[in-house]
């Protein structure tokens, strides 16, 4: 059966009570080579010869696969239009900067779920013939953080939070490589050789964008090998369920996994994931064919339905404690980066997402005005802000204000004696700009993010956290 749902349910569903595991109890493991005359197997595993069981098998490992590859398969998209897909607007090729000159705004389209606090520069390294140098500017006291991810979502940060402002030089290599660090450089390693860097650069105002595009260009990445491998990339434009699976197998092949998740890999095979059989001999088998495709989709559904369980509930509340650090929680890794790729680190940045009111009916704005009181706002070292999202495209939304969030910078924003901000969530036009505490919404499911960049104790001990967003008495314009 194939899982159809629709918006509503599957928000309706991400909103329920999540049951978690101690993540402390592991099963304990062994070596088992270090048994006496303990062989391995010199065969692949069975394939059934009977077609039924065949495409049910078919079924539960494209399922778990769809689960285990999703930020992989979505990271490798994005990749595939910057570095590998000449006629797609956005290409640059590999080991160089793409530069956003302006905010993130409706429409955003290197991934989802974009801030507007900050400049964004994307950069897709191929660092499988050597290392890259990575020179970083002083940025005189300005913000900033070079996310690394690895092809799995996996994050790292060179940044202002752990290297300072003044700048440096820094050798991006893999965990395997040997060889001589320039001088003056740090050597600083990453897991897999295709890696994403999101560079992001703060922006303190509407005439402060001119100064952060001028420090973008003065972040130069330099690859130490003359010339890159020739390679026959995957197309990254099919989405199809055979699409998903060929590119997992070429990331498979090119970058790898951890060493504790040979196991899980290795039983992919039958579905032509790093199998002996090429990949489109396994696709041409129908009942195979019938069960990666039925498998897929219903991954899809189960992701799509756990979007809004984006970490611990606290309250009406997601805190995302492990985003960033997935760990084996590869449900949780797709459910994340399925909403947004990129993701950073909870000591870089501490979001808190929601998807529903105090009530935990779902965010509409063309039900009701909603107000969220920030008491006081989020204690963060660098900045902090709340943005809006339409729960459909999972883009900014736009509207007449151009007003996409409010943040600690926001002109005119009004505060209460005790610090405190009320944001109200509106799909009515405000009066005029000087409503600084307002913030546009779909006249649909919307969610909203809290971001705390630079996260203070109050945060990370989780004695700060938001209360739910209160459902306004007076109706939104237009609602029955």
């Amino acid at each position: 059966m194939v899982i159809r749902a629709s918006l509503a349910t599957l928000l309706a569903l991400s909103a329920s009570p999540v049951l978690a595991l101690d993540a402390q109890a592991v099963a304990p493991s062994y070596d088992p080579t270090q048994a006496d005359q303990y062989q391995s197997a010199s065969l692949p595993d069975t394939v059934p010869a009977v077609p039924e069981a065949r495409q049910a098998l078919a079924r539960s490992l494209a399922f778990q696969a769809t689960l285990y590859g999703t930020v992989a398969v979505l990271e490798f998209r994005q990749l595939y239009q910057q570095a590998v897909d000449r006629a797609d607007p956005q290409f640059v090729g590999f080991n160089a900067f793409a530069h956003g000159r302006s905010l993130a705004g409706p429409g955003y389209k290197p991934f989802k779920s974009p801030n507007a606090d900050t400049l964004y520069s994307n950069a897709y390294l191929d660092l499988r013939d050597g290392p890259v140098l990575f020179e970083v500017p002083d940025t005189a006291g300005r913000y900033f953080t070079a996310n690394f991810l690895d092809i799995y979502g996996n994050a790292t940060n060179i940044s202002a939070r752990l290297h300072g402002t003044k700048g440096g030089r820094f050798l991006i290599a893999t965990t395997d490589w040997k060889g001589d660090v320039p001088e003056g450089a740090t050597l600083f390693r990453v897991t897999t050789p295709l890696t994403w860097i999101l560079l992001r650069v703060l922006v303190h105002s509407n005439a402060d964008v001119g100064a952060a595009v001028a420090l973008q260009d003065r972040f130069r990445l330099t690859p130490l090998a003359a010339t890159a491998r020739p390679t026959q990339w995957p197309d990254g434009r099919d989405e199809s369920a055979a699409g998903f699976m060929r590119i997992l197998d070429f990331l498979q092949r090119t970058c790898g996994h951890p060493l504790r998740e040979d196991a899980l890999v290795h039983g992919f095979q039958p579905i032509g994931i790093v199998g002996a059989r090429p990949f489109d001999e396994v696709m041409a088998d129908g009942p195979t064919r019938a069960g990666i495709e039925q498998g897929f989709s219903e991954a899809q559904g189960v992701i799509k339905a756990s979007m809004a369980q984006n970490g611990r509930r606290v309250g009406a509340w997601s805190d995302p404690l492990d985003i960033g650090r997935y760990g084996f929680n590869y449900l949780y890794r797709a459910a994340v980066n399925t909403l947004g790729t990129g993701a950073n680190v909870v000591d870089e940045n501490h979001p808190f997402t929601s998807f529903v009111d105090a009530a935990g009916e779902r965010l509409d704005g063309s039900r009701s005005e909603y107000r969220l009181k920030l008491a006081p706002p989020p204690p963060a070292r660098y900045f902090w802000s709340v943005t809006v999202y339409d729960a459909t495209t999972r883009e900014l939304y736009p509207n007449a204000l151009g007003r996409y969030l409010i943040n600690d910078r926001t002109p005119g924003l009004k505060r209460e004696k005790d610090g405190s901000v009320s944001i109200v969530f509106t799909h009515a036009t405000p009066k005029g700009r000087g409503e600084a505490n307002t913030l546009p919404v779909p006249a649909g499911p919307f969610y909203v993010a809290i971001r705390a960049q630079g996260p203070e104790e109050a945060i990370r001990n989780g004695t700060w956290h938001p209360s739910a967003i209160e459902r306004m008495a007076t109706p939104a314009a237009g609602a029955k």
